[in-house]
């Protein structure tokens, strides 16, 4: 059985996805309310990649202060 990603890949593959959506923002003649849809799309990604991080960051110091290291 395949183990779960942890908080920090699922971060690193969602920011990933938030950059890939940003690259392919349309060039030239573009309606304005496309580019902010997509720029908002992106932001609401990476916002859920920054929780994903946090979650890692509480995970890693719940493991210290249970086992007393910190």
């Amino acid at each position: 059985m395949a183990t779960a990603p942890s908080y920090r890949e699922l971060a690193s593959c969602t920011l990933g996805q938030a950059a890939d959506d940003l690259n392919s923002m349309p060039q030239g003649q573009v309606a304005s309310a496309e580019i902010q849809a997509r720029a908002t799309k992106a932001q609401a990604i990476a916002t859920v990649a920054i929780a994903q991080a946090l979650l890692e960051i509480g995970d890693i110091l719940r493991e210290h202060l249970t086992r007393g290291d910190a």
